[in-house]
């Protein structure tokens, strides 16, 4: 009697939203989200301009998020930076790019 084939091990895709969302969060506020805005009020002097370069990095990480969210969605494999950088540049620019050993 033949042995059926195994199927190739595969990621589980089970992250839904709350799941992406809780990720975003945690990263914004582990990132320094209690230290970083005495620092910006000394530099810049203005509660009004604060609350701008808030409002526009949050704009712009939201931006960054919908773009790697297409990517994913374009490229489901496993690999995530790194694979869109390699489908972009190729194999051995790509190490290049993406080994910190390796930048000039």
């Amino acid at each position: 009697m033949a042995s059926p084939k195994k199927a190739a091990p595969e990621l589980a895709r089970d992250l839904g939203i709350s799941h992406t969302t809780a990720v975003v969060v945690g990263t914004i506020i582990g990132s320094g989200i209690f230290l970083v805005p005495a620092e910006m009020m000394q530099a810049v002097g203005s509660v009004k301009l604060v609350y701008l370069a808030w409002v526009v990095g949050g704009v712009l990480s939201f931006f960054g998020a919908m773009v790697y969210a297409e990517l994913g969605a374009m490229k489901p494999e496993a690999g995530g930076e790194y694979v869109y950088l390699r489908d972009s540049f190729g194999p051995l620019e790509n190490f290049s790019l993406s080994s910190p050993y390796l930048r000039s």
